[in-house]
């Protein structure tokens, strides 16, 4: 994978996430969330946000063996990667994320 500055669009195709074991659970709290939402609240519109480092490890077929029902996205072609760093903010997006598409679907369609 490339080691250069790359937006979300490009980080999230095709690719399958893990967290190793040997990484900690999801532990933001709320200062840093409020710090992550002020980023994106006063980005300008013509900058973009540094997310910070992201590092992925490509993972070998063998080593996604006992991953179960997430097979089929390997046998597919997604690449499985574990999340060496950067999980705490990947989630973070993950989660901001879901939540957009969640409360969208609230809405009546015009």
């Amino acid at each position: 994978m490339a080691n250069e500055l790359q937006p979300l669009s490009l980080i999230f195709p095709n690719r399958l996430f893990r967290i190793p074991d040997y990484q900690r659970g999801y532990a933001w709290q709320q200062s840093q969330l409020a710090d992550f939402w002020d980023d994106l609240i006063n980005l300008q519109p013509d900058r973009y946000h540094y997310t910070g480092l992201l590092s992925l490890k490509p993972l070998k077929r063998q080593e996604t063996d006992g991953w179960g029902s997430d097979r089929w996205m390997i046998e597919k072609g997604f690449q499985a990667c574990h999340v060496a760093d950067g999980q705490q903010r990947l989630t973070t997006f993950v989660i901001l994320l879901n939540e957009i598409v969640c409360f969208v679907r609230t809405l009546d369609e015009q």
